[in-house]
């Protein structure tokens, strides 16, 4: 990794943002332009339709209708038109928010108000440790979903992390080269936060499920398949003069009358399906936006393979679903709704078009929502790592548990950011960290746990280098006392080191990192059972980060012949305060600031330290 090349290449990227930026804010003054001029003469066309052909000719003439059409037309398409000029407005308007965004995150502003805090899970191997999610947190740094269901799946992806050396690889691939497609990621997201808008409702979209449609009985169909033709060859009798116009009023209660007789089952149907019909045409969109993109990567064509079902492409098969729920919203105006059914038997005839696209559909919706939505959270991660191009791919190997250099936590600004080489091998398989307050062990603990995070997920990590073995990863940092389940804090620490002993016994290896273990006990308590516990961790083959102020630990490198190893972060004390370099060194720290600190700030004086 060239740093200096990095740093180019984040400028460069900043100018193609703002140049970008500055593109669709200018097409958002045109088409605001356009609306408020479309507005106008809309208005013009729907006064002249009701105004102009009474002032100019006689009423009711040929001239007078024609007149009246041709005005009401040019309103009816000027509505149209205005329809189409807000879409485009709306496209803009999340094209334009996620350039602020991407800018944002360039000068260091990266927090909004979307922060994952719902998926904070006390309980979880890490995450909730690692500040994986909430405000300041790495979700809120990396997530450009704008589907809920892409959403989930980059938080699914965050909490799930995989061991597979092959399936880390693939995505590596997939995100490099999603890295590169910016208007691909850009289009996706703004077609997708329409998405979103069209589910008016905020509705989980579920579709996959087969609706309730066993009142379409084989009985049902005869009738319809019957009910169809006669009605058409009574019109063709009545307008030839063959027949009586009542034979149509006849059918027409018939009609009504079959469809009533089904009318609770069909309202039910519908009102599952109600106004999803936009929802999947945008869906639809999404889908054709992948389908038209020439991908290389083996896993993204895995994923744009599932886009398919008996030689159709999935999203010409979601828009006919698409197209049947909005003739089904036809009912929804009451004059149409009563003619439609009592002529076409219209509700009957959508729900037997449902139900035979659900039977042969149904099962595979799932499975194209999936592929699309693990598209969209790989966008993130690329969109992440195409924003920082001096971090770097992690290197799967078995031979190395985790060796980095220069690595960092990618939260804090480069300007900011201290990074360290570490490294944990085969033979020293457990560091115990040492240092005083704030000297940044638990900082260094969670960049660890980070790059692990976005390594198991085929990210970049903010290192030169990282070469690390992919195996189950638990950390315990932050236990929780539980009221609910009458356990006090300590409880639940030991708990959570049961719960990581018996997983590294039953899988055979674990990746662990510990922040000051047993905090609730006494000072010989803590230190006797931190030694027989970290022992423990390494007779069963453990392998990971202790961080400590008990410095006697430090005493387990000699017991185990260098397979726990000490490092440390030292305090420099000068005349105008504590100075912390945040640097990982070889050794037991020799640095203590409590006392300094509480000196400093008048809570004890020097004669209280002497005694």
């Amino acid at each position: 990794m060239g740093t200096v090349n990095g740093g180019q290449r984040i400028n460069q990227d900043f100018n193609n943002y703002n140049k970008s930026l500055a593109k669709w804010q200018l097409q958002e003054s045109k088409l605001r332009k356009q609306f408020i001029l479309n507005a106008w003469l809309r208005l013009s066309a729907f006064l002249s339709a009701f105004s102009l052909p009474f002032i100019v000719f006689e009423h009711w003439t040929v001239s007078f209708f024609i007149c009246f059409t041709v005005c009401f037309a040019v309103f009816l398409w000027l509505v149209w038109r205005a329809n189409k000029i807000s879409n485009q407005r709306n496209y803009v308007g999340h094209r334009i928010v996620l350039l602020q965004k991407e800018l944002k995150c360039l000068n260091g502003n990266w927090v909004d108000e979307l922060d994952g805090s719902e998926f904070i899970e006390p309980d979880h191997n890490y995450a909730h440790d690692l500040d994986l999610f909430g405000k300041g947190s790495l979700f809120q740094f990396i997530n450009r979903t704008s589907t809920r269901g892409g959403l989930l799946q980059l938080v699914y992806k965050l909490k799930n992390l995989s061991l597979s050396a092959e399936d880390i690889k693939q995505k590596q691939e997939g995100i490099n080269e999603l890295s590169t497609l910016t208007e691909f990621r850009q289009h996706f997201y703004a077609m997708g936060a329409q998405v979103a808008e069209g589910n008016k409702r905020n509705r989980k979209l579920d579709l996959a499920q087969l609706p309730d449609l066993s009142f379409i009985t084989k009985s049902v169909k005869v009738v319809m398949f019957v009910f169809l033709p006669v009605v058409a060859l009574s019109i063709v009798l009545v307008s030839m003069g063959l027949a009586s116009g009542q034979l149509l009023g006849v059918l027409f209660f018939i009609g009504l009358a079959l469809v009533g007789a089904r009318l609770k089952q069909i309202n039910k149907v519908h009102s599952e399906v109600a106004s999803l019909g936009n929802y999947l045409q945008r869906y639809s969109a999404l889908i054709k936006h992948v389908e038209q993109t020439p991908l290389n990567a083996e896993y993204l064509i895995a994923l744009k393979g599932k886009l398919k079902v008996d030689g159709k492409a999935a999203s010409e098969v979601m828009s006919e679903l698409a197209g049947h729920i909005k003739r089904f919203d036809q009912r929804l105006n009451m004059l149409l709704g009563v003619v439609l059914n009592g002529f076409l038997l219209w509700d009957l005839i959508v729900c037997l078009q449902l139900n035979t696209w659900y039977k042969k559909y149904g099962k595979e919706l799932v499975n194209w929502l999936d592929a699309l939505h693990e598209i969209e959270a790989m966008n993130s991660l690329a969109t992440f790592a195409y924003n920082n191009p001096d971090f770097n791919y992690p290197h799967v190997s078995d031979a190395k548990i985790f060796t980095a250099t220069n690595l960092g936590h990618p939260l804090i600004p480069r300007g900011e950011r201290v990074n360290n080489d570490f490294q944990l091998g085969v033979k020293d398989r457990i560091c115990v960290v040492t240092g005083a307050n704030m000297a940044g062990k638990s900082t260094f603990l969670r960049t660890v746990g980070v790059a692990l995070v976005l390594a198991g997920n085929g990210c970049v990590v903010a290192a030169d280098s990282l070469h690390y073995k992919p195996m189950p990863f638990i950390t315990n940092m932050r236990a929780i006392d539980n009221l609910l389940k009458h356990e006090s804090y300590f409880f639940a620490e030991l708990s959570r080191l049961q719960m990581i002993l018996e997983r590294l016994k039953s899988e055979g290896e674990l990746f662990f990192i510990l922040d000051e273990i047993l905090k609730g006990t006494n000072s010989l308590d803590k230190y006797q059972g931190s030694m027989a516990l970290i022992k423990q961790l390494l007779k069963f083959n453990g392998c990971g980060l202790v961080a400590t102020h008990d410095l006697e630990l430090g005493q387990l490198e000699k017991q185990t012949n260098g397979q726990v190893f000490n490092n440390c972060f030292e305090v420099n004390f000068k005349d105008e305060g504590l100075s912390f370099d945040y640097k990982l060194t070889t050794g037991v720290t020799e640095s203590h600031n409590a006392t300094y600190l509480m000196a400093k700030m008048g809570l004890i004086t020097s004669e209280n330290i002497r005694k």
